[in-house]
Parts: structure tokens; C-alpha cells; sequence
């Protein structure tokens, strides 16, 4: 066996050994999606494009998304405790390295459950506090507050970011819906108005027969 088998069988468990699919993906891109159910194609459009956008800033930021215990791989214990996987993946992430992180990684876990990180500046508590996470919305909710963070972070750490229009438009949408439930309830009171209007004239058409 030639030295350079014997040093490929040796790496090749290190390689391995971190057994979380983010790890895998987070070196060559900017955002480790969930595998169920999938992130829609315009929310991830519009996520890849802000990376990029504060990327080309000089703040450059790696996010994974973790919708539920499948995307942790072997560490299915820290589903929803963003901030300890936040610290294994930090870990892993070959920040030095990489030619792309001149500097340590910017790092955003979004699950959930709630947000962790890595890096983020001083004001990260102050930057995340407003940002909610929609887990009725499952991964769309995590990309969808993972726009709003990472524009906020990068924001106040000298980067003005500006949130995309994709990471509100389930509010919006949200709003249609309540119009709509509005104009239910409004068909319900004329209904309620129209039964009791025929009923006042009922009464007045009996006691009209009366009095003849």
C-alpha cells in the first residue's frame, strides 16, 4: 500500500467523523437548507441573494436552517438548542482556511426553536430581539426570519443590509386572510340584519291584520 493510501484511510474518518449534514454543505455555500419540507424557490432565491449581497459588503455570513431532529444528523439531541449547535458547527466549519473567510466566520443557526450563532457582534441580542420565527410556516418560517437576521446583524455591525420584500410576504398574505375572515364576519351580521328586518315586518303585518 503506497503512503498516499495510507494518508487518504487515515483522513478519511476525520472527514466524516462530524456526521451533520450543515458541516457538509455550509464550506462550499452560504446556506444549509432543511430537506423537509423544502424551503419554496423564491424564499431561496431570496435568502442566496442577500448572503451574496453582504458577502460582497465585506460580512460575509453562513446560515443553516434546521426544521426539525433529520437535519442534525448525529446530534439529533440538539435540535432546537440552536446555540449549542451553534458552537459544534463553528467548531467544524473550516473558518482559517478558507479563502473566502478572510477573518473569523460570521455563523447563523436559525431552528424553531429560536436563533444561535457565532461572531455576530456585541448588538447581536439587540439586532435579533424583534425578529420572530413563524414555526407554523415550518422552513419557509426559518428562511423567512434567517432574511430578517441576517440584514439586521449585518446592519448593525456597519454593513446596512435591507431586508428583502420575500421575508414579509406571508405577513402580507397573512393580512389578505384577515380581510377575508373580515368579509365573512361581515356577511354573517347582514344575514343576522336581514332576519331580523323580515321579522319587524312580520310583526307589522300581523298586527295590521289584527286592527282590520
Amino acid at each position: 500500500m503506497t503512503l498516499a493510501a495510507v494518508a487518504a484511510l487515515a483522513c478519511a474518518p476525520a472527514a466524516l467523523a462530524d456526521g451533520d449534514p450543515a458541516s457538509d454543505v455550509l464550506p462550499s455555500q452560504d446556506a444549509y437548507y432543511p430537506y423537509q419540507p423544502p424551503v419554496s424557490k423564491a424564499v431561496v432565491t431570496a435568502l442566496n441573494n442577500e448572503l451574496k449581497q453582504v458577502k460582497d459588503a465585506g460580512y460575509p455570513m453562513k446560515v443553516a436552517l434546521l426544521q426539525s431532529a433529520g437535519d442534525m444528523g448525529s446530534y439529533p439531541t440538539l435540535f432546537n438548542q440552536p446555540q449549542r449547535y451553534a458552537d459544534l458547527l463553528s467548531s467544524e466549519l473550516p473558518t482559517q482556511r478558507d479563502k473566502q473567510f478572510k477573518g473569523a466566520l460570521h455563523l447563523l443557526v436559525v431552528m424553531p426553536g429560536g436563533f444561535g450563532g457565532e461572531n455576530l457582534g456585541d448588538n447581536v441580542d439587540e439586532a435579533l430581539a424583534p425578529v420572530k420565527i413563524n414555526a407554523a410556516q415550518q422552513s419557509d418560517g426559518l428562511a423567512r426570519a434567517a432574511m430578517l437576521a441576517v440584514a439586521r446583524i449585518a446592519t448593525a455591525n456597519g454593513h446596512p443590509t435591507k431586508t428583502p420584500p420575500e421575508a414579509t410576504a406571508s405577513s402580507e398574505k397573512s393580512k389578505s386572510s384577515g380581510g377575508g375572515g373580515g368579509g365573512s364576519a361581515g356577511l354573517i351580521i347582514g344575514i343576522i340584519v336581514a332576519v331580523l328586518a323580515i321579522g319587524a315586518i312580520v310583526v307589522v303585518l300581523l298586527r295590521r291584520r289584527r286592527v282590520d
